[in-house]
């Protein structure tokens, strides 16, 4: 255990599914994200001193926030005993958003326990101790949205393996166009509202596209992972939930994106792009049509697949 008495970690927002790789696939942004400081204290076990720009609605009570429940996880897995970890939380992400939100907690704050204490923990374990948290807020042990966080760029896991990230060729230019309407919808929620039986016609579908999708980053073939980009399973049953997303969709297709959807369980919306400049381009688009029906104010970002979470100098 090394001698610091801090740490910072910052952990990126990710796209959770990627449209056709539901609980399967995702990515993450450079930008925007979370970050938790994580401190020495004489008190053993965790505490939260102070969460930021969450508008006083997340709970410091560390057995009830995940950043808190992973960072205990991280404690654990190291093996360490009457260790006391203080924790500061400042939110980059909207809660609700289908930005990766309570991940990114998690997995920041897994980086900065992890950096403090000189846990030594491999990628596997810093991935389960993030969804301990992770399971705080969904209920659920899916990593689609912890693995990007943690290790960056564009991964597929598995769910009998949740702790198993694999990392997929990124092709030159990449980016993403990002935007949140000023709507919540709750994961829980989301995810109940998928069936759990899936038409057989509907699931071959889907197989066919996340096989595309593989294929088409390996080969950097736009047009071909322009093709895999739909989502059969969930999107039906989600994309009523947001208003005009069949227009924010279109939006982003004319405006050269190669594909566009929910990111993750929503309302935020994604576009896979060659490159920044039509990112930017799309992000605009989207935008305007959140405005023409009526969910003016949608925060737009715009990035390249990111290189994933880190130790950070400074808090924002």
């Amino acid at each position: 255990m090394t001698n610091a008495t801090r740490a910072r970690a910052y952990a990126p927002a990710t796209v959770g599914n990627v449209l056709c790789g539901f609980d399967v696939f995702g990515l993450a942004l450079e930008r925007p994200g979370d970050v938790v400081e994580a401190r020495r204290c004489s008190t053993p076990g965790v505490v939260i001193t102070a969460i930021h720009s969450d508008g006083g609605r997340l709970p410091t009570d560390p057995n009830s926030n995940v950043a808190g429940v992973a960072a205990g996880a991280v404690i654990e897995a190291a093996g360490l005993q009457n260790v006391g970890i203080a924790l500061e939380i400042w939110k980059g992400l909207p809660l609700s958003g289908g930005m990766g939100g309570s991940a990114a907690s998690s997995v920041a704050s897994v980086v900065a326990t992890n950096a403090l204490l000189d846990g030594g923990l491999t990628m596997e374990e810093k991935i389960l101790c993030a969804l301990a948290g992770e399971r705080r807020a969904a209920g659920t042990t899916h990593s689609d949205n912890i693995a990007p966080s943690l290790h960056g760029g564009i991964v597929m896991v598995r769910p009998e393996q949740p702790g198993v990230a694999i990392s997929l060729p990124v092709p030159c230019g990449l980016a993403v166009a990002l935007v949140h309407p000023p709507l919540e919808l709750g994961t829980g929620d989301m995810r109940s509202a998928v069936p759990a039986d899936v038409p057989l016609e509907r699931a071959v579908s889907q197989w066919a596209n996340c096989a595309a999708l593989v294929v088409g980053l390996y080969e950097q073939d736009w047009d071909l992972i322009g093709k895999a980009l739909v989502d059969e399973v969930a999107a039906p049953y989600r994309t009523p939930h947001v208003p005009g997303f069949d227009d924010v969709r279109a939006a982003a297709i004319e405006a050269g994106a190669l594909g566009a959807g929910l990111s993750g369980s929503g309302p935020s919306m994604f576009a896979l792009c060659r490159n920044i400049s039509e990112a930017s381009a799309a992000a605009a688009a989207m935008t305007g049509a959140f405005d023409a029906v009526g969910l003016r104010s949608a925060d737009r970002f715009v990035s390249l697949v990111g290189s994933g979470a880190r130790v950070i100098e400074d808090a924002p």
